[in-house]
């Protein structure tokens, strides 16, 4: 743990500290698994299989890659930034612009990713020539300091960056305090700090940029996955399945490889099955369709692989149903048993869990993070003390049909009013759902007139 901004102090300290080690150990990890890159994480598997089933005496894949941290990863990603997902602020036409020119739903989706795999994320703001800069920060460079050992207590945070110039390597550290940045360039030795640079502005930086001004607080907003009293960061979506997925694929593979062995399988039988080869005086089976059978009454017969698959599929489906537990997630959040027709209300009960945990996410940190890093926006953008909220929609999405049936239940009723139920059907605004409801009524009306010709009497 950081405690102040002492460079050299926190190097030596970064040194000792075994949990930051680890950390960044895991993040290296988590990064391999989440781009299939399994030959260092999962070596020991590999060797075992590699040992049993010599590369030279098969064709199939040593270790079958089946990527569900991707997979999962993707899901609470997606479940997290769906399509209802909007920020609204009394500031809406400023933060548009400032949104739609970094790329905001990329910038989210990318903190998602890192949130899942790592257990942070990182937002990082910037004011680059009269510009709000909108961007992610991978945490593999991220150290929270904080003041007299309190994790309640945050005093800043720094981000060590690597950095070339001239061919020559160096660290960009930089110390974010509330309302201003330091910036620090260091020459680096056999992979040690060595001496500073004294003038960062070679390097296109400012040695302080003070911002306090327009912004007193930081301008790194982090989020966690999970929430613990003991522990500032969050933690990995994989760190609780990991052996349950290198269990899956090991079954698999090894499977993989007895089916591979016996693709082509071998030919037993007695030796009185065989003819000699008068030549070579070598024995050999009769490529006939009619084959002899010898006194012994031996026939010759392939030898196969009893592979017990019914055992094998309840053994991989027990590994699956555990993966489903441990992550929060269901089957049909991979593509995995989607029979039957599913109402959105249905789904929404399938998928009670993970939709939970992405709530508690969002009420964690997330939330409140997207919040301040509007605020910020807005405030360099010159709109100081904006009003900010976030509205992230259904997670998981009612069918029309269903939302049409409720909208019409509810007029009947007398609980809804038909314009709030167009607004509500149709996602329309004010004016259009007001033009559609006069429409409607115009219809009507022409609907209900009677002509002249069906109220005359005949003589």
């Amino acid at each position: 743990m950081l405690t102040n901004f002492d460079t050299r102090e926190i190097i030596k300290k970064l040194k000792q500290d075994s949990t930051e080690t680890k950390r960044f150990v895991d993040y290296k990890r988590y990064r391999e698994l989440y781009r299939s890159e399994f030959a260092a994480p999962f070596a020991s598997v590999l060797m075992k299989i590699r040992k049993r089933y010599p590369l030279q005496d098969t064709t199939a894949q040593s270790l079958v890659e089946i990527n569900l941290f991707k997979a999962l990863t993707d899901f609470f990603k997606f479940l997290t930034t769906n399509n209802d997902f909007e920020i609204v602020t009394d500031k809406q036409e400023i933060w548009d612009k400032i949104s739609e020119e970094n790329n905001f739903i990329s910038v989210l989706k990318e903190v998602c990713i890192d949130n899942s795999r790592f257990g942070n994320g990182l937002f990082k703001l910037a004011f680059v020539d009269d510009k709000v800069k909108i961007f992610s920060v991978c945490p593999d460079c991220w150290f929270p300091v904080f003041n007299n050992g309190n994790l309640n207590d945050l005093a800043g945070h720094i981000l060590i960056y690597d950095i070339e110039k001239d061919a020559k390597a160096y660290k960009h550290i930089e110390k974010i305090h509330k309302g201003y940045i330091e910036n620090e360039v260091w020459m680096v030795s056999n992979g040690e700090l060595s001496a500073q640079v004294e003038n960062v502005r070679d390097f296109g930086l400012v040695e302080i940029d003070d911002f306090s001004d327009k912004w007193d607080d930081f301008v790194l907003f982090p989020v966690k996955n999970t929430s613990e009293s003991d522990c500032y960061y969050g933690e990995s979506d994989y760190k609780s399945c990991e052996s349950i997925v290198e269990e899956i694929m090991l079954t698999v593979s090894q499977n993989s490889k007895i089916i591979n062995r016996h693709a082509n399988p071998k030919l037993a039988g007695s030796l009185e099955n065989t003819q000699l080869n008068p030549v070579t005086g070598e024995r050999y089976f009769p490529n006939s369709d009619f084959v002899k059978i010898g006194s012994d009454g031996q026939k010759p017969e392939y030898i196969t692989a009893d592979l017990q698959s019914e055992a094998i599929k309840a053994h991989i489906n027990t590994l699956m149903q555990f993966f489903y537990i441990l992550t929060k997630t269901p089957p049909q959040a991979y593509g995995v048993d989607l029979s039957g027709n599913m109402s959105g209300e249905s789904l929404q009960k399938i998928f009670m869990s993970a939709v939970a945990k992405v709530e508690d996410i969002r009420a964690v940190s997330l939330n409140n993070a997207i919040k301040k890093l509007v605020k910020c926006a807005l405030a360099f953008s010159g709109a100081k003390d904006a009003d900010v909220s976030v509205n992230w929609g259904n997670a998981i999405k009612l069918d029309y049909t269903e939302v049409v049936k409720t909208c019409n239940d509810r007029v009947l009723a007398g609980t809804q009013s038909k314009l709030s139920a167009i607004k509500q059907m149709d996602k329309a605004t004010d004016e259009q759902a007001e033009e559609e409801l006069k429409q409607i009524q115009e219809e009507q009306k022409a609907d209900a007139a009677v002509p002249i010709e069906d109220v005359m009497i005949d003589d």
